[in-house]
């Protein structure tokens, strides 16, 4: 029996994991809407240019979509971005912009997304939360801050859609071979900065992890897996190291989960 055709809507299509993702779906017989600020094309995807971020743009892509599809099986909440940098020396712009685009546009599409659901009285959002959700990351305070929000938020979310027959799954990466390294924004330190150093020593680690890490398809082929589960799990994280260090995390006593973090990424 050939598999139903899924309406499916992917944020950030254009590299990472949303490129990954909208070619293994377009290749298993899924229509793909991708959506990103950036003009991009790739055969069998429904590119829609368009910054999230903004309402009026957000508005005309439901417009579009409510047009051509009239539905949404699954939303993937897959944009983001990455600042690096110490809370004090980061400014509020950064701390906006980082916000607006790794929580507030994730609500606000969704927001305007779940009609789209109920009318098949059915849907799946997924998130590409992080590992940093769980363990608040040194000089990546606010990249674990944003996912952290957007998990609770949507578990708030998972218990007011069951009804709905709406599921609602946080997939957490770690370390992971993609452009959000090098896409990453970095507050400007003086090198007189009482932080210059340990930033500088912290940002050559992650960034050599990051290249080191699981590559985008381990995490497309994971997300693909879950989107034909009846019961999928709430959170699902991805590569070995990161979700038994999370695991460490989780059970040790917050003072010595605190030291460790500290000798790890900031001392």
């Amino acid at each position: 029996m050939k598999k139903k055709e899924r309406i499916i809507l992917i944020t950030g299509d254009s590299s990472g994991f949303g490129f990954e993702m909208v070619k293994l779906f377009i290749h298993n017989g899924d229509k793909v809407i991708g959506v990103s600020r950036k003009e991009f094309k790739y055969e069998g995807l429904d590119h829609y240019q368009c910054d999230i971020t903004n309402e009026n743009e957000l508005n005309n892509l439901i417009n579009y979509i409510k047009d051509k599809y009239n539905s949404i099986d699954i939303l993937i909440n897959n944009a983001g971005l990455g600042i690096f940098g110490p809370i004090e020396e980061t400014s509020l712009e950064s701390a906006y912009k980082i916000f607006n685009l790794n929580f507030f546009a994730p609500f606000n599409l969704t927001k305007k997304v779940l009609p789209l659901m109920y009318l098949n009285n059915n849907g799946l959002i997924i998130n590409i939360s992080s590992i940093a959700s769980i363990v608040p990351l040194p000089y990546q305070a606010f990249y674990s801050a944003t996912k952290a929000s957007l998990d609770s938020l949507f578990s708030s979310l998972r218990c007011e859609v069951k009804d709905f027959n709406i599921k609602i799954i946080s997939v957490k990466p770690g370390d992971a071979k993609t452009n959000f390294t090098k896409n990453r924004s970095l507050e400007n330190l003086d090198k007189d900065s009482k932080y210059y150093k340990t930033f500088t020593k912290v940002l050559k680690q992650i960034e050599k992890d990051e290249t080191n890490g699981i590559s985008s398809n381990v995490t497309a082929k994971k997300v693909y897996k879950l989107t034909f589960k009846k019961h999928p799990p709430l959170n699902k994280s991805i590569g070995a190291k990161d979700t038994f260090l999370c695991g460490i995390y989780k059970i040790l006593p917050k003072k010595i989960a605190t030291y460790l973090l500290y000798k790890i990424y900031a001392s």
